[in-house]
């Protein structure tokens, strides 16, 4: 009696293999980059199309193949580098499995040409759907070159899955920039739809940091420390660098981009008290770890590894930040603070001193004896302010919203400010609790939802801002619907540019930090939203023209602000499903007490 197992078909199980190992475009440019990288090659070359949907392909100068080793790379479990079990744990290249080409090939068409030095012709080799059309030799130069296309045509499943063009652009510019930030030895040349986006040569970490960030030299933290554990390098960014969205963390171990939300956190806690509330810092750090003492085959994306002494490593990088910030004069001092408190204006954002670095500065050393007269002067300076402070504000920015009539009975009394965040008010005889920050961007949203068009604030003196080449997609895509927000933006050159006015709500603000925190807001969010383009566009700029928590309101601020959120079509919770306000009625309230 025949049994029912039986084993799969080769093509079958590659194309299930290939749903862990190519999840979108960017998997695919992952890979082959990183076979580059294995190859030694000192340049490399990535062009796409259709956001990588219809055409990746990887150049490289590297050692190229003959023709046997072209053919068996295809083969799964196929692989040069590693021959047993224990080489695992000594692992110094950035592919091992043998899986990756084999998945890819199942689920794309594929064509490939290589040369090794010592070779006098090259090796064409096409593949469609896992199975092998054609090899034969070719005119070709050292290196390897990899074009895959219609990837995922034979899976339809997966390919209705796939986000925009200028999302999955996003996501493989971010892993070109992974790569080419491990490896700032190596020059990378990237084109999309076969213009050229970004060119980096190489050169020292710093530069190549400088010159994927368009940040400024100065504004970079050196670090560097040496234990028995792990070696520690790399910059930190300056608080100055630091953003409302997650995503300009880049750490890596041994040469390998990772996410360790246990190790990330270990850096944000040594940014305490340098940020606010919501912002994450920018860095760029490599560790190096004994490959013995990493485990880096826990994931098929390779992007999460364990280490044999987790907390230790955290604890040394928490410190080693510390250090490296207080060396810097990046943490201000009890007496800075207290000068700042006294001598500027509390309602003038705190700027870091700045100093040339201590190099004796020691963060587990003897600390000086603090007075009490020192620490109660500073605790009734910073948790001791007077209504004179807040009187003198400038007029109320919030307004009525143009389109609707407000009620004249509307009942709001006793309105209050808490934390200078949320408002307590009675409406109506009820107690509310309203969350400033979201209810202000709510009501934003709503105004940009029913009206035709936002009234702009011309700028004495445009700016022009320089973006990412998946930032620049985006905008591209998004230029009209970000005008009709009340951005008066245009193209200014190649992947920059200029910002002519802004919406009314945003005239104070810095336009540049605006724009780029709304096109990097609406990337991360649109992946997740269940809404149309549009729709989020709309809530990554109300969000960001909404004001902050922290901000103290007059009283004739908080009556509009509750008002208008009155008037919302829903003013409990927002579009995300995030609680807005809470409505506190009387037998609520005695329930407290039973």
């Amino acid at each position: 009696m025949p049994g029912v197992i039986h084993l799969l078909p080769e093509g079958t199980a590659n194309q299930i293999a290939a749903g862990e190992v190519v999840q979108r475009p960017a998997s695919v440019v992952k890979e082959l980059m990183e076979n580059a990288v294995d190859a030694r090659a000192t340049l490399i070359k990535l062009f796409i199309k259709n956001g990588g949907c219809t055409h990746i392909q990887v150049d490289d100068n590297g050692s190229g193949m003959n023709a046997f080793d072209a053919r068996m790379c295809w083969e799964r479990h196929a692989t040069s580098k590693i021959t047993k079990a224990e080489d695992l744990y000594n692992l110094h290249t950035l592919g091992f499995r043998g899986e990756a080409l084999a998945s890819i090939a199942s689920v794309s068409d594929v064509e490939m040409k290589t040369k090794p030095a010592e070779e006098s012709v090259g090796t064409l080799i096409q593949i469609s759907a896992g199975k092998v059309l054609t090899q034969e030799n070719t005119a070709y130069t050292q290196g390897t070159s990899i074009a895959v296309k219609n990837l995922f045509y034979n899976i339809p499943a997966r390919k209705n899955f796939l986000k925009s063009i200028s999302v999955e652009t996003k996501h493989i510019f971010e892993e070109f920039q992974r790569i080419a930030l491990a490896y700032p030895a190596i020059s990378f040349e990237f084109y999309n739809q076969d213009k050229q986006v970004s060119q980096l040569k190489k050169g020292d970490l710093k530069t190549r940091v400088a010159d994927l960030f368009s940040v400024k030299e100065e504004e970079l933290i050196d670090t560097s420390e040496q234990t028995e554990i792990v070696g520690i390098t790399g910059f930190l960014g300056s608080p100055k660098l630091a953003k409302r969205t997650r995503g300009s963390q880049y750490l890596f171990a041994n040469g390998r981009f990772i996410k360790d939300a246990y190790l990330n956190h270990a850096i944000a806690s040594a940014y305490t008290n340098l940020l606010e509330d919501g912002q994450y810092p920018f860095y760029v750090l490599f560790l190096n770890v004994e490959p013995s003492k990493i485990d880096v085959n826990i994931h098929p994306t390779k992007h999460e590894v364990k280490f044999e002494d987790g907390r230790h490593v955290y604890t040394l990088l928490q410190s080693v930040v510390k250090k490296s910030l207080g060396v810097h004069f990046v943490i201000p001092t009890q007496t800075q603070l207290i000068n700042a408190v006294e001598m500027g204006n509390r309602n003038t954002p705190s700027s870091f001193p700045t100093s040339a670095p201590n190099a004796r500065f020691n963060p587990f050393g003897p600390t000086k004896e603090r007075t009490q007269s020192d620490w109660e002067k500073l605790d009734s300076l910073l948790k001791s302010p007077t209504q004179q402070d807040y009187t003198q504000r400038p007029d109320p920015l919030m307004e009525p919203l143009p389109w609707q009539e407000l009620p004249t009975n509307l009942a709001i009394e006793n309105v209050f400010q808490v934390e200078s965040s949320f408002i307590v008010a009675k409406i109506d005889g009820e107690l509310w609790l309203v969350n400033q920050h979201r209810a202000h961007s709510h009501i934003l949203f709503e105004r940009y939802q029913q009206s035709t068009g936002i009234a702009s604030q011309q700028l004495l003196f445009p700016r022009t801002v320089a973006l990412t080449a998946a930032q620049y997609a985006l905008y591209l895509e998004m230029q009209s619907e970000i005008n009709a927000l009340g951005f008066d933006t245009s193209e200014f050159g190649k992947d920059t540019i200029i910002i002519n006015g802004l919406p009314t709500e945003l005239a104070k603000n810095d336009g540049a930090d605006v724009i780029l925190r709304i096109l990097d807001e609406f990337a991360e969010t649109y992946q997740k939203a269940k809404l149309n383009k549009v729709e989020v566009l709309k809530i990554a700029a109300a969000r960001n023209a909404a004001i902050k928590a922290g901000k103290v309101l007059s009283q004739t601020e908080m009556q509009a602000l509750i008002t208008d959120l009155l008037h919302c079509e829903q003013y409990t919770v927002n579009t995300s499903g995030k609680q807005i306000a809470v409505k506190l009625t009387k037998s609520s309230l005695e329930r407290f007490f039973q």
